[in-house]
């Protein structure tokens, strides 16, 4: 029955291509904010559930729901079906009729997984690889759970901490040698990247007894620095502390922490962005973020987390690029100063947020798909026609590449909106 009316409302659709407003699902990871989305959402929560990911999009691990006449389909469903209608011709060609980004909210209140994703070789040979062994696609032990590269994009909604790239070389040789009890890795000199590498296979590799004899005293020492003088966000020690506490169990360092003393700390504020591109090991810390990225959940993870850590699967897809962390800021047009606009290599999405006053009419032309987020107030959306929608805080809405509108809103807002590149970029 379910079946036959979904079938039913795509069928409407393909008679009517319209706007199409999105029930956007929430993944509840155990690092999440319990307020922030929530807020967001005006949607209260009284048990103090974890709330970590909004995400509006068709991945199948997670898809929203369009709304078509009351009826609620899967939007990974309804794209497969209607492709042409919602992408356009051009880009159903070019992404094989699958919309090609996701785009979430990230509420992270305590540290997230060291992690890396991959590149298109290897997302897609790892997928094949994991499908040969018979792994179910939920499994938690899986590691590719599609054949797609996950560039991403993370803009700050508030201050954002992270940890992204490894650092100066210099910088972690200084570390290695001036930390005592890290004495054993500074016998891997790290002059350049092959030596970064040496470094990292070999922290990777080490025994749980080897993880835990050099991270155990050294934690003991900071634990005492801490309880004389507080650390602060801004100190490396802080982050290490909270993440020892939250993943290590007695007897059991986390391996990940050692891999926090060889990335750069980051700390972005509102509106500041990060661009990690295939490879670039990094750990998301604390903070509310919008998030994009192509349309893939693959994560390969080494530490700081309940879930499967695989480092081996981990050493395979990492880039060792040495320097300072790159922060991106948001360019504003001149003419149009409510235009915010974040530059990116990825060929799958361009992100912008519009922070629309109160009156103020923003045109979106024909010809482009568009996926709006509304994180703030409400906007009215008019398509050709009779046709009006207005969306609040927390919604999101789908605009088929066929339609041309108007946004507007009464009293002011903020909304992102993410679409392809108009040209093809060039994939890293």
């Amino acid at each position: 029955m379910q079946l036959e009316t979904e079938a039913r409302a795509i069928e409407a659709f393909h008679r009517r291509p319209r706007i199409l407003r999105l029930e956007c699902g929430v993944q509840h990871y155990d690092w999440g904010d319990p307020d922030a989305i929530p807020a967001i959402l005006g949607r209260p929560n009284p048990e103090g559930r974890p709330f970590a990911e909004l995400w509006a999009g068709a991945h199948p691990d997670r898809p929203s729901q369009a709304i078509i006449d009351g009826v609620r389909v899967p939007l990974d469903l309804l794209i497969r079906d209607a492709a042409r209608n919602i992408l356009g011709q051009t880009l159903s060609n070019r992404f094989n009729g699958e919309l090609p980004f996701l785009i979430k909210i990230l509420a992270a209140a305590k540290p997230l997984s060291i992690q890396a994703h991959p590149n298109h070789t290897q997302a897609l040979l790892g997928f094949e690889r994991e499908n040969l062994e018979g792994l179910p696609r939920d499994a938690a032990i899986r590691n590719y759970r599609d054949p797609r590269h996950k560039p991403e994009l993370l803009v700050a909604l508030t201050d954002f901490y992270a940890l992204r790239g490894f650092r100066p070389l210099a910088e972690i040789e200084q570390t290695l040698v001036e930390t005592p009890e890290l004495g054993p890795l500074a016998e891997h000199r790290v002059r350049d990247a092959n030596g970064l590498a040496a470094l990292y296979n070999h922290v990777m590799r080490l025994s749980q007894p080897g993880v835990s004899t050099l991270l155990e005293p050294l934690i003991e020492r900071m634990e005492k620095e801490n309880d004389q003088e507080l650390f602060t966000p801004k100190d490396r020690a802080y982050w290490i502390l909270r993440a020892h506490r939250e993943f290590s169990t007695p007897g059991r360092a986390d391996r990940g922490l050692l891999s926090m003393f060889l990335l750069n700390l980051v700390r972005l504020r509102p509106g500041q962005a990060v661009f990690l591109p295939a490879g670039e090991l990094h750990a998301y810390l604390q903070g509310v973020g919008i998030e994009i990225m192509a349309n893939s959940n693959n994560v390969l993870r080494g530490g700081l987390t309940s879930k499967h850590v695989d480092p081996e699967a981990l050493l395979q897809v990492l880039t060792f690029h040495a320097g300072p962390s790159e922060v991106l800021e948001p360019v504003t047009d001149s003419e149009k100063p409510w235009l915010t606009k974040y530059e990116t290599p990825a060929a799958e999405f361009r992100l912008r947020r519009l922070t629309l006053d109160a009156e103020q009419i923003y045109p979106l032309v024909k010809g482009e798909m568009r996926l709006a987020l509304i994180t703030n107030g409400a906007i009215d959306i008019a398509a050709e026609g009779p046709e009006q929608l207005r969306a609040r805080q927390g919604e999101a809405l789908l605009i088929p590449a066929g339609l041309g509108c108007q946004i507007s809103c009464t009293a002011g807002a903020e909304l992102w909106l993410a679409r392809v590149p108009r040209t093809k970029t060039t994939r890293r």
